[in-house]
């Protein structure tokens, strides 16, 4: 079945779009609406709905009993997100709006992933607008709308809202109408489903299992002790795609006692030089994470201009996967 997920800034008409796009194709529109009601055949009430529905996800700091219900409820949360997606793609030809769809097919050949943006003054007025509100106040709706669902992609899935790579197509409705964007995303549906990529993703898996060297160096020449073969793999798949990589080259402190002296401090796993971006990976299980994640947060608030990546172990599984790397 055909999947077209659309992730939208606040107001650039990422709904109406989503819709229109729905109507031509004759495709079930799947949004928040839906959602709700829905998810209630998989266990999830409606206050937890709206607890983690596109809201950015604030873990608990201490482990007691209220911690614990948390987390129970959040990963339940993820698990009937899942399931409600994949049962439903199975019998229906989907639009997904918003809730990770992008992230959740990522790796589903017959998706196409849209974004959705718009100059800030666009959405201004379309906000204004739609909601009866002047200027300070729309500007601050946007504002909180977009945090939010940029720390719910974040928390809940591990990934950048604005990685243009997760998209085949990025629309600015500033410039193309409503109508044209509706266009584009049906005819590049219609134009992925009658192309043939299997075989280029067979000759892509047959390239790394041949090309990957059995022994991995770094961008210096040297052969790093890696702490985890997860690492290793790792390093092997950015060598595969000529990506420059070093590892743990910094440490970062990011707690001191009175005296000054360090009491806290972080090394991210590898550092991309030609992207300037550190990555951190994690074979731990969700409820383990929070840890590294406040570490990572904590080195966000020191080192602002820092920028670093997490892969959690469900995108890290589904790399293995889709490489053929057991």
């Amino acid at each position: 079945m055909a999947v077209i997920t659309i992730s939208r800034q606040f107001g650039s008409a990422g709904e109406i779009i989503a819709q229109m796009v729905a109507q031509k194709l004759n495709f079930l529109l799947v949004n928040k609406k839906m959602i709700s009601e829905k998810l209630h055949q998989y266990g999830i009430s409606e206050p937890v709905f709206t607890l983690f529905d596109e809201r950015k996800i604030r873990f608990p700091e201490n482990e007691n009993e209220n911690d614990e219900v948390f987390e129970t409820n959040y990963l339940h949360y993820l698990d009937a997100l899942h399931d409600f997606f994949f049962d439903l793609a199975i019998r229906e030809n989907l639009v997904i709006l918003g809730r990770g769809g992008q992230i959740l097919f990522k790796d589903f050949p017959p998706a196409l992933h849209v974004k959705i943006i718009a100059p800030l003054k666009n959405r201004l007025q379309r906000v204004q607008k739609l909601y009866n509100l002047d200027e300070a106040a729309a500007a601050r709706l946007i504002s909180e709308q977009d945090r939010d669902r940029e720390e719910y992609l974040r928390h809940v899935f591990g990934y950048e809202w604005f990685d243009l790579d997760l998209y085949h197509l990025v629309i600015n409705t500033g410039i193309v109408g409503l109508e044209e964007a509706t266009a584009l995303i049906v005819e590049a549906s219609l134009l992925q489903e009658s192309t043939d990529i299997v075989s280029l993703k067979d000759v892509e898996e047959q390239l790394l299992r041949e090309n990957i060297p059995n022994k991995v160096l770094d961008t210096t020449g040297s052969s790093p002790p890696f702490a985890h073969s997860s690492e290793e793999e790792f390093a092997k798949m950015l060598d595969f795609y000529q990506i420059k990589w070093l590892y743990e080259p910094k440490t970062f402190p990011l707690e001191w006692d009175s005296e000054g002296n360090i009491t806290e401090a972080f090394s991210p796993d590898f550092y991309l030089p030609e992207q300037d971006l550190y990555v951190e990976l994690t074979t731990q299980k969700q409820k383990l994470v929070w840890k590294k994640n406040k570490k990572i947060r904590r080195l966000k608030e020191l080192y602002p201009d820092v920028y670093i990546k997490i892969i959690y172990a469900r995108d890290y599984r589904g790399l293995l996967l889709k490489y053929g790397i057991e």
